[in-house]
């Protein structure tokens, strides 16, 4: 019995160690129970299933106080001291090193709710339309994450769902642009149970100041003091950055590019009514680059060679039965990178005119200056030797005081107003030019050249296409006395008046094409669309006006052609259009050469 006894008398000291450990963990319970009902008045219960953020740097834990202590009231503290939301409290976990403390930046008369921010209902940076909006469309009644206003926990299905047009389901932005209860933001302003802790405080908060010296109305804080803030190291300015004052959400935007082809190699044929049957071969590069000079095979095998800086570099041949044309060009767009371009033209052709034949060597050099981007102006000087043969017989005056060699320098003042929405097919705009030459050498003679094309858009569809556009032209031009006949003006073909061979709507001496001192030519035009993606357009059209010896206009001699045409662009063929034209004379001078259809490959008249 003895040994029974020693046996069981260790169980009561068992039985009371465990009386002793519920006891204890009685009191702890009662204590945390004390503590949490201290903490929060209103009756509401801690989430179990938040995690306290943890520090950032520079940031301390701020102890858990009683309510009415100055310490719990420190400004880096996101939650507001009232309100009616019914979320979760989560108090500030950390604090800035050096924050102020002081009275409650929240305080006010009683609310609907225990928790009420001071803060006086005005405008707000969030009222709606507001930035938490749902993706398609951001209607208000969004439900977010916690902390915006959302459900405890996550929400919901999704960070974005709306639950019906236009409500403000808990959790969502209220009227005034304040989160409604389920968490969020408090009427007032302040942070409802259920926001987030404010961990640190925002960029641009001083040290000692109150958060609510920063945000705004609507953001858990008080708007701007009256009169704006004293220097620029506050939160806010005093006018809004953003309309409205609520700022857009970024957007992650990568951008990658490549670079397009700038070099073409062209091969090949055309015809056209003004010069016959023409060969081509070009060499073009929009991006060339003299100073790149190539390094290594390398560099020519990959194209990195003469490549690079901008600039315009072309090479053409175009050989052809009545017109044989070779040339070198080069264009710098921005000298230095500024607003300066500069040209070099070198060029050799041979024409075989109906009354002579002509060649010409020369070379031009130009500078200009963009003045806005529909305004350039340019200066330009030519160098030029003429060399005329093969006159027809009989031979006037005009044209055998020329044959043999002759030579031209001639400087000149260009400006022009370009404000057209095409080179090719322009639909509106205009292009108004002038240009003031002085020639001097074999011959000394003055030019001026005044031209103008406007572009009215009559209809188009609304898609932007299937434009109707009505187009006015004139050309006026004068020059000196002394102006020798392959400088003279003439007229007739596609580029002048339709309907007339290439310079047969010309004055003449003793059956010569001798050309005029005096041109006024004009055009009126019409063009539509025929088809719906606008390939094949059609025109109507009338051509009017008179090249003359002197400035008098003869009304005799004056010459009008209506007509008609197509106008085909091939997309293969690039954007100049193939133009197709028949036109009628119905008034023409003694002895003009007439020739009913006209066609041209290139930019418009």
């Amino acid at each position: 019995m003895r040994r029974v006894r020693r046996a069981i008398r260790p169980e009561p000291k068992v039985w009371n160690l465990g009386n002793a450990a519920c006891g204890v963990a009685l009191v702890f319970a009662l204590a945390w129970v004390s503590e949490a009902l201290a903490q929060n008045p209103g009756g509401y219960s801690r989430d179990p299933f938040s995690t306290p953020p943890a520090p950032a740097a520079g940031q301390v834990p701020l102890g858990r106080t009683d309510p009415s202590s100055p310490r719990s009231r420190q400004p880096s503290s996101s939650l507001s001291e009232g309100g009616n939301a019914a979320g979760t409290v989560r108090p500030a976990q950390f604090s800035q090193p050096g924050a102020a403390t002081g009275p409650a930046p929240f305080s006010g008369p009683p609310g609907p709710g225990p928790y009420r921010s001071a803060a006086p209902p005005g405008p707000s940076p969030f009222a709606n339309p507001s930035p938490f909006r749902s993706p398609s469309g951001y209607q208000p009644g969004l439900r977010g994450q916690p902390g915006l206003g959302g459900q405890p926990g996550l929400g919901g299905p999704s960070p974005f769902r709306q639950p019906g047009p236009g409500s403000l389901a808990p959790g969502s932005i209220a009227p005034g642009g304040r989160f409604a209860p389920g968490g969020g933001l408090a009427p007032g302003g302040g942070f409802a149970p259920g926001g987030p802790p404010v961990n640190r405080k925002p960029n641009g908060i001083n040290p000692g100041s109150s958060v609510a010296d920063g945000f705004g109305e609507g953001l858990g804080v008080q708007g701007p003091p009256p009169g704006g803030y004293g220097s620029d190291d506050e939160f806010l300015p005093r006018e809004p950055a953003f309309p409205g004052g609520v700022e857009p959400l970024p957007v992650p935007i990568v951008v990658e590019t490549e670079e397009t082809q700038t070099g073409r190699l062209m091969f090949g044929v055309g015809v056209n009514s003004n010069a016959g049957l023409i060969g081509n071969i070009v060499v073009d590069e929009q991006n060339f680059d003299w100073t790149r000079w190539p390094r290594s095979w390398e560099d020519i095998r990959n194209g990195k060679a003469f490549r690079g800086g901008g600039q315009q570099f072309r090479i053409e041949a175009m050989p052809g039965t009545q017109l044989s044309r070779y040339g070198f060009t080069f264009r710098n767009p921005y000298l230095f990178d500024t607003r300066i371009n500069y040209g070099l033209d070198a060029y050799y052709f041979n024409r075989y005119f109906q009354n002579w034949t002509e060649q010409r060597t020369g070379g031009r050099m130009s500078l200009g200056y963009q003045l806005t981007p529909d305004l350039s102006t340019m200066v330009a000087f030519r160098a030029e030797n003429i060399r005329i043969f093969n006159p027809t017989v009989p031979t006037p005056p005009e044209l055998s005081d020329v044959l043999g060699s002759n030579s031209l320098f001639a400087g000149s003042w260009t400006t022009i107003h370009d404000t057209r929405d095409s080179a090719f097919l322009p639909t509106q705009g205009h292009r108004a030019s002038i240009e003031l030459e002085q020639a001097f050498g074999s011959y000394s003679f003055p030019r001026a050249v005044v031209g103008w094309r406007q572009h009215f858009l009559v209809y188009e569809r609304p898609d932007g296409s299937g434009r109707q556009v009505l187009t006015l032209i004139n050309d006026t031009g004068f020059t000196g006395t002394h102006t020798p006949i392959f400088e003279n003006f003439f007229a007739g073909g596609y580029n002048t008046l339709r309907g007339f061979y290439f310079r047969g709507a010309s004055p003449l001496d003793m059956g010569v094409q001798v050309g005029g001192k005096f041109e006024f030519l004009n055009t009126v035009e019409y063009m539509f669309p025929i088809t719906a993606d606008d390939s094949l357009r059609g025109v109507v059209f009338t051509d009017f006006g008179t090249v003359e010896p002197t400035t008098e206009i003869k009304w005799q001699d004056f010459r009008v052609a209506p007509g008609f045409g197509l106008r085909v662009t091939i997309p293969a063929m690039g954007p100049a259009p193939i133009a197709l034209d028949f036109a009628f004379p119905v008034h023409k001078a003694p002895g003009d050469h007439l020739q009913f259809f006209n066609f041209f490959v290139g930019v418009t008249r």
